[in-house]
């Protein structure tokens, strides 16, 4: 097991038939836990309040999990593009989050849902700050990076990325830097993927010629 599930991991199960789920953190640190939990739903709740559409509506909160509605769709891991209308919308729920004085902090792709009405929505506010805390620009820089990084994907089909200036003068000069890293990691990644591979390749190939040495050896 991996240290960080030791410390902290997270269940996801359905209840009331299906129509909401209920978040557990498991951690030998109870009172970890609770704070966590107490956070999270915090946020679900307050935005709730403040009218904010794009994140589950909190249901309950017990101790170290608490309750929700179910987001019924699919992930942008699930789909294989969008298009630049939805994409769009998803900028902007993001936009008006930040508005509200909150910032999501890990707004990778798992974390992005498309609903059965097609409606962008966002999960997992775990690392969610708030406007005033300490961490709160931080979260909100690596925000606007990740929206950057899928407006220019090519997983957005069919749009003109020179006709909107949607982010800051900021975002846009560090991406200067952070695009050449990230094409950098992303070449990395797929070395070692194809090492794996090879060495899989290598391995399975050693293995049946094993067994047909033993096999001729018995005969």
């Amino acid at each position: 097991m991996q240290l960080k599930n030791y410390i902290k991991n997270n269940q996801v199960i359905l209840v009331e038939d299906g129509l909401a789920v209920k978040k557990a953190i498991r951690t030998p640190f109870l009172l970890f836990a609770e704070a966590c939990c107490r956070h999270e739903a915090g946020c679900l709740e307050t935005l709730e309040r403040l009218g904010f559409g794009g994140a589950p509506r909190l249901i309950s909160l017990e101790g170290n999990s608490f309750t929700m509605e179910r987001v019924s769709g699919r992930s942008l891991n699930e789909l294989r593009f969008i298009d630049e209308p939805l994409c769009l919308r998803i900028l902007e729920m993001v936009q008006r989050l930040h508005c509200l004085g909150f910032a999501h902090g890990n707004l990778r792709n798992s974390n992005i849902f498309i609903t059965d009405s097609n409606e962008p929505m966002l999960i997992d506010f775990e690392t969610c700050c708030r406007r005033g805390g300490p961490l709160f620009a931080i979260a909100k820089f690596n925000d606007q990076v990740r929206q950057h990084l899928l407006w220019h994907s090519d997983f957005v089909v069919p749009h003109d990325r020179r006709a909107k200036k949607l982010f800051p003068v900021h975002i846009t000069v560090a991406m200067f830097f952070i695009t050449p890293i990230n094409r950098f990691v992303a070449a990395l990644k797929a070395i070692k993927k194809s090492v794996k591979k090879r060495i899989r390749l290598v391995r399975k190939d050693l293995a049946e010629r094993g067994s047909l040495s033993s096999k001729q050896t018995a005969d």
